[in-house]
């Protein structure tokens, strides 16, 4: 069955609009189902109405990573149970209702029409600063000029200027702004994805409008954004001569000994270690993921049962996530002091005590196969520990899983999954950042360049699994979801 892009969606954000959870839980399966629309596609024109709502980025954020939890839940194997193949179609809904439920007042407030009106674009070419468009806005949200940063974000639209070149404004006006979390940064990633969800076009004022109020926070920066500005302002450790390396890449030179100093060190050893690794030939794309390998190295220090050490790490790890997902957005000079930041703030992760049992705990289980050898039983299996909170157990299952050479892209589905079935609460910053947390996780997994991945095991499977197994929550949205699902099987 052909996959329909532009399914009619109005039934569901009524529903959102009404907050109707029943009937968004259907209209949700009846465009999975039937019209078999992309996940991400769904997401992405719920996220549109919410952006207009404006207000707190977190949510938006949740919704931004539900269309890629989806898509990785449809690579899990099917079983031979009657209905397999239908509630494989049918399960995305468990990642999108979380979101759904988390943007619902936004929707309700955004969806009316006329839309807020924004300022008229400046052109680029008409601002008068010596560093051009990019100086220009770096300087509107230094000064919390939320007007001028609206006016300077249309002109990039009304001009039809690539959005990466936008995207590259923010993004560098951001480079070395960190509070305390780094959400900034991390809400303007977020709401990219939406947008690229919704294929950009004619949706960026959408973006704007809600983005331009987040990054003019006027929350003060944390020591590490400190650091990272003081360092990155010595000429000798000036970045743009990365624009014309034309060595071969070397991520190996953001090896054990790169991540061993930035989680050890002070925060300038941390961006010495950075600079040091770029010269020894490790892309910005590379690095970046180095820093959130090093911030799951982190956050798996994190004795279990820390419930503010686990979400604080978790924070580090989003922010790195975030930077990488830049770097592979735009690759441009004015974004690279990124990396200081970035490498500060996972420096500023100090967990006490040991890994928590769980990389022990892995190791200290039989070797006998736990849940059968068969890709899917060991799935199930695995995601019954990983929903009980035995991550140690569920740690065991996913290396054997990936030693007899099953698809990643699965094991990141079921996490999801199970991430997928804890409440959210809009009104609990926390339960907000479950989905995101061990979405940046997986998706840094996946991605990880093989020079550091050492072999699919390595600290971001440990982290995603964590994640989503101790951040735990009520499932009871989720039980009504499933419930819905079996009455279509």
């Amino acid at each position: 069955m052909p996959m329909i892009v532009h399914a009619d969606i109005t039934t569901l954000l009524e529903a959102l609009s009404a907050s109707d959870e029943d009937g968004a839980i259907h209209a949700t399966l009846r465009l999975l189902g039937p019209e078999n629309a992309p996940p991400a596609k769904i997401a992405a024109r719920v996220g549109i109405p919410a952006a207009w709502a404006g207000g707190d980025g977190h949510p938006l954020a949740v919704l931004s990573v539900s269309g890629r939890i989806a898509e990785w839940m449809r690579s899990i194997p099917i079983g031979p149970e009657p209905g397999a193949e239908t509630r494989r179609q049918l399960a995305p809904a468990l990642p999108l209702i979380q979101s759904f439920r988390a943007v619902a007042a936004q929707v309700a407030k955004g969806l009316p029409e006329p839309h807020p009106t924004l300022p008229g674009g400046i052109s680029p070419a008409d601002l008068k600063h010596a560093e051009g468009a990019f100086g220009a806005l770096r300087d509107a949200v230094a000064a919390r000029d939320l007007d001028r940063v609206r006016a300077i974000l249309m002109g990039f639209y009304m001009t039809g200027t690539d959005y990466r070149a936008m995207l590259t404004a923010i993004y560098g006006a951001l480079a070395l702004r960190y509070p305390e979390g780094g959400h900034p940064l991390y809400f303007a990633m977020a709401g990219s994805r939406v947008l690229e969800m919704a294929d950009w076009g004619d949706r960026v004022p959408a973006y704007i409008y809600w983005v331009s109020s987040l990054i003019v926070d006027n929350t003060p920066d944390a020591p590490a954004a400190e650091t990272a500005h003081a360092y990155a302002s010595a000429a000798a450790h000036d970045l743009g001569w990365l624009r014309t390396r034309l060595a071969i890449p070397k991520n190996e030179a953001a090896g054990e000994s790169f991540r061993h100093a930035v989680a050890s060190g002070s925060a300038t050893e941390a961006c010495d270690a950075t600079l040091a690794a770029l010269r020894g030939g490790a892309t910005p794309m590379g690095l970046a993921a180095a820093l959130a390998l090093t911030a799951a190295e982190q956050l798996n220090a994190v004795p279990r049962g820390d419930a503010d050490g686990l979400p604080r790490a978790g924070h580090a790890l989003l922010y790195a996530h975030a930077v990488h997902v830049a770097t592979l957005q735009t690759q441009n000079k004015e974004i690279w002091p990124l990396l200081y930041t970035a490498a500060c703030a996972v420096n500023a992760v100090r967990p006490a005590g040991g890994a928590g049992g769980v990389e022990a705990g892995a190791r200290a289980v039989p070797s006998s196969p736990i849940g059968g050898l068969i890709a899917a039983s060991m799935l199930r299996t695995l995601e019954q520990q990983v929903a009980a909170g035995d991550s140690a157990t569920a740690l065991a299952i996913a290396h054997r899983y990936l030693q007899m050479g099953h698809e990643p892209r699965a094991l990141a589905g079921v996490i999801g999954s199970v991430a997928a079935t804890r409440d959210i609460d809009p009104s609990d910053v926390r339960s907000l950042h479950i989905l995101p947390m061990v979405a940046a996780a997986a998706e840094e997994y996946l991605t990880l360049p093989p020079a550091l991945a050492a072999g699919g095991q390595n600290a971001l499977l440990t982290a995603a699994i964590r994640l989503a197994s101790e951040l735990g929550g009520g499932h009871a949205l989720a039980d009504r979801v499933r419930a819905a699902i079996n009455a279509e099987v």
